[in-house]
């Protein structure tokens, strides 16, 4: 029977912390992938609702399985966070499970529920199953060492403390975003993403880390950017106009890394695959291949309204042509004009 965590279900969540899966990348990759600790520290972060489900089967023969959803209350949609273990992923209380996280996210307000998984993983099946569909697909890239022994990158280091005449470029190719690039940053959104994929997924909430690239008036290039103990997150956004961007990315590399010793994980969506060319020349590696799974748990209602017509209420159509009235018309129909007359 699947119900809510409570305190009988601690020492199970501690047991199983490191045999789930984790289907939120930039969780996964920046902070520790602790589903009892989101659990318990939930209810002292404010704006977030954490929702931690266990299904203990009757039947020894399966294995208890766990599964966390989170959601920000200003965000249209929730994110399945955790699942496992993962030898219990192929268990029909799994797909159970799935479906009673959809429902506690259903009645929270979320209008779909986004889980990334490896086409490869046991997960991708069970998530098919109780209903995720694929939106898109992405690659996570990876650099272990942004100041790895590359000729491209030592170059652009030998070059980061001489005079900005002396650097090859026409001034800072990158600048930290501010309030007022908004609006040209969600631009950039709907020109690039997709229209399916902004129907579940909006733009990322503006956290003042993110850096802008403009080129001549006009905005070219945005990263929105989320550092955690674990590692750097970075999703690109970059209009087919942008040029050099082994230079950008080499830039951001030298300029905005504050921690050059930690992993920076680069992810590219499907629609951005160019940037991919760029990424291995630069020393970065492939490092998982992932669905964007969405479940929709909320349905568009179509309903009529009757308005009237402000051109139409309370007046009187004028004719188009002149008219006889009845009398004289019948008048005439007996008595027709002779010639003489006319």
């Amino acid at each position: 029977m699947v119900r809510p965590f409570d305190w009988r279900d601690l020492a199970l969540l501690h047991r199983m912390r490191n045999t789930g899966l984790c289907l939120d990348s930039r969780l996964a990759y920046t902070r520790q992938r602790y589903a009892l600790q989101n659990a318990l520290l939930d209810a002292l972060t404010p704006g977030r609702s954490t929702y931690t489900l266990i299904d203990r089967p009757a039947h020894l023969e399966q294995e208890p399985v766990f599964g966390q959803v989170r959601r920000r209350t200003n965000q249209p949609h929730a994110r399945l966070t955790f699942i496992g273990p993962a030898t219990a992923l192929v268990q029909p209380n799994c797909i159970q499970l799935l479906d009673a996280l959809s429902r506690s996210a259903g009645e929270d307000g979320a209008h779909h529920l986004i889980a990334e998984a490896e086409e490869t993983s046991p997960v991708f099946e069970s998530l098919r199953q109780a209903g995720f569909a694929i939106y898109a697909r992405q690659r996570i890239w990876r650099l272990a060492d942004s100041l790895q022994v590359n000729p491209i990158l030592l170059d652009a280091i030998s070059r980061k403390d001489q005079p900005e005449e002396h650097q090859g470029g026409d001034g800072p190719m990158w600048r930290g975003e501010m309030s007022s690039d908004a609006p040209a940053v969600h631009s950039l959104y709907l020109n690039l993403v997709p229209a399916l994929v902004q129907q579940v997924e909006p733009p990322s909430i503006h956290n003042g880390r993110g850096l802008v690239h403009w080129d001549q008036g006009e905005l070219l290039g945005y990263l929105f950017i989320d550092r955690g103990p674990q590692g750097v997150w970075v999703h690109p956004y970059f209009h087919p106009a942008a040029e050099r961007l082994d230079d950008l990315i080499t830039g951001f590399l030298v300029h905005h890394i504050h921690h050059p010793r930690k992993p920076l994980y680069i992810c590219v969506r499907s629609y951005q695959g160019g940037l991919s060319q760029s990424l291995d020349r630069l020393g970065f590696e492939p490092f998982s291949d992932q669905a964007v799974m969405v479940k929709r748990l909320a349905a568009h209602i179509r309903q009529s309204d009757r308005v009237p017509l402000p051109a139409l209420e309370g007046s009187q159509p004028e004719p188009t042509a002149p008219f006889t009235p009845i009398a004289v018309s019948s008048q005439l129909a007996q008595d027709p004009p002779t010639p003489e007359s006319c």
